[in-house]
């Protein structure tokens, strides 16, 4: 592993050839044990690729990755083959759900694996931990382990899994030694201490209980601490990704159109900053045959370029001239910036900067809330992306209106966010009017699709014209005070 300062997410060895081991049809404490393996032996050279169902396909990425690998039959013939770099088990208490992310934060700090107490004994592991009957319930368990074990974790990255997901991201926590911990951050007490004693720009990796409430203030609470998050929850492999190298490059910029009497409209694919998503649904959607007939924005995140630059590469790769890669919110990982400490903010920005998604100016797109509602981003705020990033212009939060403003020289687009081709119709209807006009339209990636969007764009006629987001901007500049 390599992670100097400086660096957002470690990267790892490149592999040589994988012991593939499909997982599918696996019980749940097959999947706990192998993935808690993977962390371990993954962490020196990545040799272990844990095959799971996908939206993508289950066996997509490997296919694309196109490295020599060998099929494992089961759990045990994968521990047989890396039994030296193992020390032993960690038993976790299926009483206490919080015991399997102590246990995973334990397995990372002694080599070891989460697995059943009949597994260890079949595969001769010795027992390192036994957390069966030692605690009541989640937050005495997660107390005890934060006294315990995060002195010993490393500080720069935090984990957020829950227990009921046994693998994905768990391989990622074990190679890292970091802590894992799911709580809620209306229980603020123990996020809190965790947050605090994190060095600042440093990274959230997973997800929040809750759903979008738990997002808001997770996000929120995260960047009052100068935490950003990094959604990956669902993401598997990543012990692998991060040490598959792959010439990144710019894709394909067609030249931008005149600035004429238009309704100039931008569509934006939501919820790239996840790297889960990148990895499977933004798949799924990318290799459909209707994406590349109009233009669109794909939001990706930045931190790729760390934590799977094959799957950055891929999408650079195979982009068309309608495709624009931007970087997700909000710049190099999720983030509220209105609420980020004033005087750690710069670092933020100059390491969005530094991930820029190609060598040109970015287009970044921004999120920014407090006590769960969406806000313009002050002047102040957007003057450090205007000095540190240098992006053509910033696509803002998705709300419930669109408009288009310029602050000291900076164009943002507050964009109106869209679930249905119903709903986008009578949005673009009501901006049709004499230009030039401005209209950024966030797509939800779960309910939308690139086919809609050239739904859309077909039934559009002369008055409105379909541009990426960098021509976007760059029309707005020849604008001026844009309307």
């Amino acid at each position: 592993m390599f992670w100097p300062d400086g660096q957002a997410l470690p990267r790892f060895a490149s592999p040589a050839a994988l012991d593939v081991l499909d997982l599918r049809d696996a019980p749940a404490a097959d999947v706990l044990l192998a993935t808690t393996a993977q962390g371990v032996v993954n962490r020196d050279l990545p040799q272990i690729w844990l095959v799971r169902e996908a939206d993508e396909g289950s066996h997509t990425w490997l296919d694309t990755l196109a490295l020599p690998a060998t099929p494992v039959a089961g759990v045990d013939d994968l521990v047989a083959r890396h039994r030296r770099q193992i020390r032993g088990a960690v038993l976790a208490d299926p009483a206490v759900p919080a015991t399997v992310n102590v246990a995973t934060t334990l397995a990372g700090l002694e080599d070891a694996v989460v697995a059943g107490p009949d597994a260890a004994d079949r595969l001769g592991l010795p027992i390192l931990a036994d957390l069966r009957g030692r605690f009541d319930e989640d937050r005495q368990a997660y107390r005890w382990a934060v006294d315990r074990l995060w002195p010993r974790t490393t500080h720069r990255m935090l984990v957020g899994l829950s227990p009921d997901v046994p693998g994905f991201l768990r391989d990622y926590a074990v190679a890292n030694r970091a802590f894992v911990i799911w709580t809620h951050a209306r229980d603020r007490t123990l996020l809190k201490g965790l947050l605090a004693d994190m060095p600042p720009n440093s990274p959230y990796v997973g997800w929040w209980p809750s759903g979008v409430s738990g997002e808001s203030r997770g996000t929120e609470l995260a960047s009052r601490h100068a935490v950003y998050v990094v959604p990956a929850d669902f993401a598997h492999n990543l012990t692998v990704f991060g040490g598959v190298r792959s010439a990144l490059a710019a894709p394909p910029s067609p030249e931008v159109p005149p600035l004429e009497d238009r309704v100039y409209v931008t569509f934006t694919m939501t919820d790239g900053d996840n790297l889960q998503y990148c990895q499977h649904a933004m798949r799924r959607l990318w290799d459909t045959p209707e994406r590349g007939r109009v233009p669109l924005n794909w939001t990706v995140s930045p931190l790729l370029r760390d934590a799977a630059p094959a799957i950055l590469a891929y999408y650079q790769r195979t982009a068309t001239p309608n495709d624009l890669l931007v970087a997700g919110p909000s710049g190099a990982g999720y983030a509220y910036p209105g609420v980020w400490p004033a005087r750690h903010l710069p670092a933020f920005t100059r390491q969005t900067a530094e991930y820029s998604l190609d060598p040109g100016p970015p287009v970044v797109n921004v999120l920014n809330r407090a006590r769960r509602i969406d806000r313009d981003m002050s002047r102040r705020r957007l003057a450090a992306y205007a000095r540190d990033v240098a992006p053509l212009g910033i696509l803002q939060h998705w709300t419930f209106r669109h408009r288009v403003k310029t602050v000291s020289g900076l164009p943002v687009a507050t964009g109106r966010l869209v679930s249905t081709v119903e709903e986008c119709r009578r949005v673009l209807a009501r901006a049709a009017g004499p230009g030039p006009r401005f209209v950024s339209i966030g797509v939800l990636a779960w309910s939308m699709t690139p086919s809609d969007a050239a739904t859309l764009a077909s039934e559009l006629d002369d008055r409105y014209r379909v541009v990426r987001a960098d021509h976007f901007f760059h029309l707005i500049r020849r604008r001026g005070a844009p309307r």
